[in-house]
């Protein structure tokens, strides 16, 4: 793991949102299913509402908003995503996702206590997709998306 200094690596956490969303945004168009394309919907949802609670706290530490970043991989994770089936793609993303849960776990080590709950939340946040990646690798369930749900302000109506 990379030395980290704070507040400076809380921009990890706002560039973890604008990937997620642009992965989510780029995939949304190749569903295969509505049940997919609503899943990968309110995924996208999460990382948007995530990526908008966020800004007000990287302006407290003087942290940039900008959401330019090398979004190169798109292409490869839509092929990716056009290659596999439903199940082989949700667990070809865990590793991802863990490494990104880690990541934020060990911002959480290095921040002062009056950022914790935001830092929290952003675990939490990583926690839930993870999960739903492992449930929806382990076969189709109605569950999946509760954790993810729960954490949206503005969720999404379910579609068929």
């Amino acid at each position: 793991m990379t030395e980290r200094t704070y507040p400076a690596c809380i921009r990890e956490l706002y560039e973890s949102e604008i990937f997620g969303e642009a992965v989510f945004d780029a995939i949304i168009d190749h569903a295969r299913t509505p049940r997919e394309r609503y899943q990968l919907a309110t995924l996208l949802q999460l990382e948007t509402e995530t990526k908008a609670r966020l800004r007000p706290f990287l302006l407290k530490h003087g942290i940039s908003l900008n959401e330019t970043m090398d979004l190169s991989m798109l292409p490869g994770i839509i092929e990716a995503y056009n290659s596999m089936d439903w199940k082989s793609f949700m667990g070809a993303n865990i590793p991802t996702v863990e490494t990104f849960l880690a990541s934020f776990e060990a911002i959480v080590e290095i921040g002062p206590s009056e950022d914790q709950q935001v830092l929290n939340s952003m675990v939490i946040h990583e926690a839930s997709i993870l999960k739903w990646l492992q449930i929806e690798a382990e076969g189709e369930s109605s569950s999946s998306l509760d954790d993810v749900v729960a954490q949206l302000q503005f969720p999404l109506p379910v579609s068929n």
